[in-house]
């Protein structure tokens, strides 16, 4: 049985780092305490005590009958082998497609032109494939660690954050739309990275756990070295940063529960709205009306109203606490 490591493992307050094996259905901590950089490949971005909730919580909603989605929605779960994907236009909460092949995948993202990206956690590979369940186009080999997030910026540039590096810190290595590799992006705060974003003027933003376990997010300027914190953002677990058309930073606290909209310069407090469960990844879609947050624990896709934080319902077809729902990616994509 192939050893993986859930990085982050939760005890009272602190913070620690624990092994677990990517097979198992529920979780369970197997081996000592480890770092990031030294585990094995095909880890997920969860706590080691992350103990999902196998019963639907009473406060979750159906989608509703009437709805009238204009948003295509992939979806990956790490512990499945498929992409799903949720028709814009589900009244009835009915299966989605299966897609793309994943394996041990936490961040999917979908570009400009429809394509879907899909890090492979366990050949160490991105991929990069057609629109509408398309074939694969591009594979890029990673050739620092374990690819777990991808974001582009205006100008095309591919960033593919790794989770786990081979040696050293971890990174961001960035390419062209055609896998050439220009540059790579770190800094001494990484421990253990959780997402990477552009804004709509060419900053890339990482969010990441330090080593003294806070939540920070690191902003490199038109995603190039070096990096500096942003000042007012700090958190429990972060989330994977995303942003509006007005560069707004609207990113998950999984400690806390919240979704927290941070106005630039990102110096001052930020709105904070209830997050239905643990949820990593929460992106925006094209029409900057709705946050998709890929909840782990209940095995579901809450969506909430923007820019008010209201949660409206939930899709939970094929999905559950078990397959370990990680990445969401709306189809087309917010601004970048």
């Amino acid at each position: 049985m192939r050893i993986s490591a859930f990085p982050l493992a939760l005890a009272g307050a602190a913070v620690t780092l624990g092994l677990l094996t990517a097979c198992s259905e529920n979780p369970q901590p197997v081996a000592g305490i480890g770092t990031a950089a030294s585990a094995s490949r095909g880890a997920a971005v969860y706590p080691a005590s992350f103990r999902p909730n196998l019963v639907r919580p009473d406060w979750m909603k159906a989608a509703p009958a009437n709805r009238r989605r204009t948003t295509n929605i992939a979806v990956a779960q790490f512990g499945t082998t498929s992409v799903l994907w949720f028709k814009a236009n589900n009244p009835n909460n009915q299966p989605p497609a299966v897609c793309e092949p994943a394996d041990s995948t936490n961040g999917i993202r979908i570009d400009r032109a429809g394509n879907l990206w899909v890090p492979d956690g366990r050949a160490d590979t991105t991929t990069e494939y057609a629109p509408k369940c398309g074939a694969a186009k591009l594979t890029i080999p990673d050739p620092t660690g374990e690819p777990a997030d991808v974001a582009f910026d205006r100008l095309g540039h591919v960033y593919i954050m790794n989770l786990n590096n081979k040696s050293g810190l971890p990174t961001v290595n960035v390419y062209t739309t055609s896998g050439k590799h220009v540059r790579t992006l770190s800094n001494s705060s990484f421990s253990v990275p959780m997402g990477v974003e552009s804004d709509t003027k060419g900053n890339v933003f990482v969010s990441n756990l330090t080593h003294s376990n806070q939540g920070i997010v690191v902003e490199f300027a038109q995603g190039k070295m070096p990096g500096k914190q942003l000042a007012g953002v700090t958190l429990g677990l972060p989330g994977v940063p995303a942003f509006d058309s007005k560069d707004n930073l609207v990113i998950g606290d999984w400690e806390h529960l919240t979704i927290n909209v941070f106005a630039p310069p990102y110096d001052s407090a930020p709105k904070t709205y209830t997050m239905m469960g643990a949820s990593i990844w929460c992106p925006l879609d094209r029409q900057e009306r709705h946050i998709y947050c890929g909840d782990g624990a209940n095995g579901s896709v809450d969506v909430y109203a923007y820019p008010s934080g209201t949660y409206l319902y939930s899709d939970t077809a094929d999905l559950s606490p078990s397959g370990l729902v990680t990445g969401v990616a709306p189809a087309p994509p917010a601004p970048y």
